[in-house]
Protein backbone atom coordinates (compact mmCIF):
# COMPACT_ATOMS: atom_id res chain seq x y z
CA UNK A 1 0.00 0.00 0.00
CA UNK A 2 1.22 3.05 -0.93
CA UNK A 3 1.83 6.10 2.35
CA UNK A 4 1.31 9.59 1.62
CA UNK A 5 4.50 11.04 2.60
CA UNK A 6 5.83 14.26 1.99
CA UNK A 7 9.23 13.95 0.14
CA UNK A 8 12.31 16.20 0.05
CA UNK A 9 11.24 17.62 -3.08
CA UNK A 10 9.22 21.01 -2.22
CA UNK A 11 6.77 19.06 0.33
CA UNK A 12 5.26 16.77 -2.94
CA UNK A 13 3.36 13.83 -1.53
CA UNK A 14 3.84 11.03 -3.21
CA UNK A 15 0.58 10.61 -4.94
CA UNK A 16 1.69 14.13 -5.80
CA UNK A 17 4.29 13.34 -7.40
CA UNK A 18 3.25 9.59 -9.09
CA UNK A 19 0.61 12.80 -10.66
CA UNK A 20 3.12 14.55 -11.96
CA UNK A 21 4.60 11.52 -13.70
CA UNK A 22 1.47 10.23 -15.25
CA UNK A 23 0.65 13.71 -16.61
CA UNK A 24 4.23 13.59 -18.45
CA UNK A 25 3.57 10.19 -19.72
CA UNK A 26 0.35 10.60 -21.74
CA UNK A 27 2.38 9.53 -24.65
CA UNK A 28 6.09 7.63 -24.81
CA UNK A 29 8.44 9.34 -22.86
CA UNK A 30 12.16 8.87 -22.12
CA UNK A 31 13.71 9.16 -18.44
CA UNK A 32 15.60 12.22 -19.38
CA UNK A 33 12.33 14.04 -20.24
CA UNK A 34 10.74 12.65 -17.11
CA UNK A 35 13.58 13.71 -14.91
CA UNK A 36 13.70 17.45 -16.21
CA UNK A 37 10.00 18.20 -16.45
CA UNK A 38 9.05 16.28 -12.86
CA UNK A 39 11.80 17.97 -11.52
CA UNK A 40 13.72 14.91 -9.99
CA UNK A 41 16.74 12.94 -10.11
CA UNK A 42 17.43 9.72 -11.22
CA UNK A 43 17.34 7.79 -7.60
CA UNK A 44 14.14 9.05 -7.47
CA UNK A 45 12.97 8.30 -10.77
CA UNK A 46 14.01 4.83 -10.64
CA UNK A 47 11.92 4.39 -7.41
CA UNK A 48 9.09 6.02 -8.75
CA UNK A 49 9.00 4.38 -12.34
CA UNK A 50 10.01 1.19 -10.06
CA UNK A 51 6.81 1.47 -7.74
CA UNK A 52 4.68 2.56 -10.65
CA UNK A 53 5.27 -0.52 -13.37
CA UNK A 54 4.83 -2.75 -10.73
CA UNK A 55 1.13 -1.44 -9.86
CA UNK A 56 0.84 -1.34 -13.65
CA UNK A 57 0.28 2.70 -13.45
CA UNK A 58 3.07 2.85 -16.71
CA UNK A 59 4.52 0.50 -18.81
CA UNK A 60 7.56 0.41 -21.05
CA UNK A 61 8.35 -0.15 -24.66
CA UNK A 62 11.86 -0.22 -26.00
CA UNK A 63 11.57 1.51 -29.62
CA UNK A 64 15.02 2.17 -31.39
CA UNK A 65 17.04 0.90 -28.47
CA UNK A 66 15.47 3.37 -26.40
CA UNK A 67 13.13 2.93 -23.38
CA UNK A 68 10.19 5.18 -23.70
CA UNK A 69 7.57 5.08 -20.49
CA UNK A 70 3.64 5.46 -20.91
CA UNK A 71 0.96 5.19 -18.80
CA UNK A 72 -1.54 2.40 -18.54
CA UNK A 73 -5.44 2.35 -18.71
CA UNK A 74 -4.94 1.82 -14.70
CA UNK A 75 -2.63 5.03 -14.52
CA UNK A 76 -5.21 6.95 -16.43
CA UNK A 77 -8.03 5.78 -13.74
CA UNK A 78 -5.31 6.54 -11.17
CA UNK A 79 -4.81 10.11 -12.54
CA UNK A 80 -8.57 11.05 -13.08
CA UNK A 81 -9.51 9.50 -9.84
CA UNK A 82 -6.88 11.99 -8.42
CA UNK A 83 -8.07 14.90 -9.91
CA UNK A 84 -11.47 14.69 -8.34
CA UNK A 85 -9.80 14.43 -4.78
CA UNK A 86 -8.09 17.16 -4.89
CA UNK A 87 -11.02 19.14 -6.45
CA UNK A 88 -13.04 17.80 -3.51
CA UNK A 89 -10.51 18.67 -1.16
CA UNK A 90 -9.67 22.18 -2.39
CA UNK A 91 -12.15 23.40 -5.21
CA UNK A 92 -10.47 26.40 -5.36
CA UNK A 93 -7.17 24.57 -7.05
CA UNK A 94 -9.03 24.34 -10.18
CA UNK A 95 -11.03 28.00 -9.92
CA UNK A 96 -8.95 29.74 -12.87
CA UNK A 97 -9.44 26.26 -14.77
CA UNK A 98 -13.36 26.82 -14.81
CA UNK A 99 -13.91 30.25 -15.80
Amino acid sequence: MLKIKKSSDRNRSTFDIVAKILREVEEPTGITDILSNCNMNFKQSGYYLGFMMSSDLVQTDAMAGRVRYHRTEAGQEFLETYDKMILMLDPDIFAPCLT
